[in-house]
């Protein structure tokens, strides 16, 4: 059977809706009940098209997926970025555009595999899928965001998988069961009966994975554990740069953290991004104030400063960091974001985008990133960082646990959002993180979501937006050396998928050159 919508119109018209239905599976909508279906409309549209039009419709459903995903770049760039309504979507419509082109990629790939058998019609589409993630995570610096196995985070049962090949092999689960139900309505009778079967196989198969892992006891450290403290002091972004309000802010933060340390002691705190206005390289007050803090409660501190290692020169770089201080200052050296925020710590392309403003104001110029994965140590237990976004990329997480962390941390301000669904989105990137590495995740965010996840991904404590408040509790972490196969194996389950789509692409065009022409 063809395409059953009609000509290349209805096939457009299906990939733009199959991609708001996907983005309906996100936050702020949430709707996963669809998550199973809603690549299918794109699935059948891709169906017999040329390599040229799957790459057009590849193109389209990416714009719909994004645009209905982050409208909340509109927010961030409206009214921190200065822009009029107008500017601000045109910037929308042209951040939707530039990732869609991995999904045309990926329209062109599926089509231009051309497969013939139902066996590879239910691959090609999960395979190139991977590919196309693969391809977000690491091209022109990367932009994983919302892969498509996220909206089942709230659902451990669903995720478990991810242990075993990250949330790429999940994502390829996800696109297995759209295809399958896809080849289900193409296909007659038997052919019918096996797509529908493979499709509540795959269900079936991870669910019942996922419950045996969930049934079976975490393996912990018994010499080692850390009492900790998470803060969320609440603190909207568009009051940071009032007049006076440094003060207020960093003397609320202090303020509420002595007083949860009373009701909860803690071996260490964990300060949000920009918790506290000030930087620790050029405030001698900030830095006496959290000496005498965790001397006085018998703590230490970890938080998010900017640094720079020549602080007297204003031409020395400036990083996003991370750095642990106790009674004495410095525990070790700090670590530095890895991967920085497009618009938000550097304009990217300034040839191109030179009329977006820099949205943070917290360096007098662009961030650097830093080069490598550096895990923070406090009482024998090492945390691995992410600053903020990069909490998605995968790798980052598989580095610091390779350099040996034994649990990991996320710092973030995700007050810039708004609305429109970004701190979900966000924690739902860093409840992957936990399950692919095996570790758990404690997430500190200014104005919410901040939250305890455990090692294979189930949310222990969590603090919704808009709440001042803290969470408490004892880390354990796993022994070291113990590693899920999904670390071990990194990017090799998304390497495999596109080396076998590579393997039927040309196999596809040896065979076209085969085919006898007919005149």
């Amino acid at each position: 059977m063809g395409f059953p919508f009609g000509p290349f119109r209805a096939r457009a018209a299906a990939a733009l809706v199959s991609g708001l239905l996907l983005g309906l599976t996100f936050p702020n909508a949430s709707l996963v009940l669809l998550l199973p279906v809603a690549i299918v409309p794109f699935g059948l549209a891709l169906h017999g098209a040329s390599p040229g039009r799957g790459a057009l419709l590849g193109g389209l459903f990416g714009v719909a997926f994004w645009l209905t995903t982050f409208p909340w770049i509109f927010h961030v760039v409206h009214r921190f970025g200065g822009l009029s309504a107008p500017l601000a979507s045109l910037a929308l419509l042209i951040a939707a555009c530039i990732p869609s082109v991995a999904f045309a990629a990926m329209g062109w790939a599926a089509a231009l595999a051309a497969p013939r058998t139902a066996a590879a019609r239910l691959l090609v589409l999960p395979a190139a899928w991977a590919a196309q993630e693969l391809l977000r995570t690491y091209a022109f610096s990367g932009f994983p965001w919302a892969l498509v196995s996220y909206p089942l985070a709230p659902w451990p049962v669903l995720t478990q998988t991810a242990a075993l090949g990250g949330a790429a092999l999940v994502s390829f689960l996800v696109v297995l069961v759209n295809a399958a139900l896809a080849e289900a309505i193409r296909a007659k009778g038997r052919a019918r009966l096996a797509s529908a079967t493979v499709a509540a196989a795959v269900l079936l198969g991870a669910t019942g994975f996922g419950a045996w892992r969930l049934s079976r006891p975490s393996p912990e450290a018994r010499d080692r554990a850390l009492r900790v403290l998470i803060v969320q002091p609440n603190v909207a972004q568009d009051v940071r740069y009032a007049p006076g309000a440094a003060e207020r802010i960093h003397f609320d933060v202090t303020g509420l953290t002595r007083a949860l340390l009373r009701k909860a002691p803690a071996d260490l705190v964990l300060w949000p991004e920009s918790a506290t206005p000030f930087a620790w390289p050029w405030s001698d007050g900030l830095r006496e104030d959290l000496m005498r803090l965790c001397r006085e409660e018998r703590t230490a501190l970890l938080f998010n400063t900017v640094w720079s290692d020549a602080p007297l020169d204003a031409a020395a770089p400036y990083f996003n960091s991370a750095l642990l201080v106790d009674g004495n200052g410095p525990v070790g050296e700090p670590y530095h974001k890895l991967r920085l925020v497009p618009f938000g710590e550097y304009v990217p392309a300034p040839s191109l985008f030179g009329w977006v403003n820099q949205v943070s104001r917290e360096a007098p110029g662009a961030f650097t990133p830093g080069t490598r994965a550096i895990p923070l140590e406090r009482g024998g237990v090492r945390l691995g960082g992410a600053i903020c976004y990069e909490v998605v990329y995968p790798w980052i997480t598989r580095a610091q646990v390779a350099a040996g962390a034994d649990a990991l941390f996320t710092l973030t301000n995700d007050a810039w959002y708004g609305d429109g669904g970004a701190q979900e989105q966000h924690w739902q990137a860093a409840v992957f993180r936990a399950v692919e590495t095996g570790r758990p995740m404690l997430r500190a965010a200014v104005t919410g979501i901040s939250g305890w996840v455990d090692a294979r991904g189930r949310t222990l404590a969590r603090l919704g937006p808009g709440a001042r408040a803290g969470i408490a509790g004892t880390l354990r972490v796993p022994p070291r050396g113990e590693t899920t196969l999904a670390t071990r194996l990194g990017d090799a389950p998304a390497v495999v998928c596109a080396a076998a789509l590579l393997v039927a692409i040309l196999r596809a065009r040896a065979s076209a050159r085969r085919a006898p022409s007919h005149v």
